[in-house]
């Protein structure tokens, strides 16, 4: 299988416009999806335009970054992969304006299936949600170097 080097030189970062992860969509959010040991995480801050409730961040959004860095901890490690069924269960609001931490690591790993679990938390460690999703691994799409992501940053977690 061609990596999306070989499909798009360094034209990826100007072809890449995922709405969670694309640095070219206009409208996205602009995750930049690190890696760490087992894990793969992201932080966030919302801001009014990502709002649900008044000064709550929007669940779906909050759920789509959930999805994001689950998929890159698969991508990450050479296994193009898309979500077939998530579950998310919200445990707090996620206020507007306060930075969030979402980390991914595998569950279980069965062939061509792989089971992904994340969780969302505040600055002060406070777990606002969580998520499981399965994930089918494909041939299709564009293939991630090993050990990168479509963010390609390598930098480790901020304390």
């Amino acid at each position: 299988m061609q990596n999306y080097k070989d499909l798009y030189g360094e034209q990826w970062q100007e072809v890449n416009k995922c709405f969670a992860c694309g640095r070219n969509n206009p409208i996205g959010l602009k995750l930049s999806i690190k890696h760490k040991d087992d894990i793969c995480y992201t932080t966030f801050t919302p801001r009014v335009d990502h709002s649900g409730w008044l000064n709550v961040m929007h669940g779906g959004l909050l759920s789509t970054i959930m999805d994001e860095v689950m998929a890159h901890w698969l991508w990450g490690r050479g296994t193009p992969a898309m979500t077939v069924e998530m579950t998310a269960r919200y445990l707090k609001p996620v206020p507007i304006g306060e930075p969030i931490v979402v980390t991914a690591r595998q569950q279980l790993d069965r062939g061509r299936m792989a089971t992904m679990e994340a969780e969302v938390t505040l600055a002060d460690g406070t777990q606002v949600a969580k998520a499981v999703a399965k994930f089918i691994k494909t041939e299709r799409g564009l293939q991630i170097e090993p050990g990168s992501s479509a963010t390609d940053t390598k930098e480790p977690p901020e304390e």
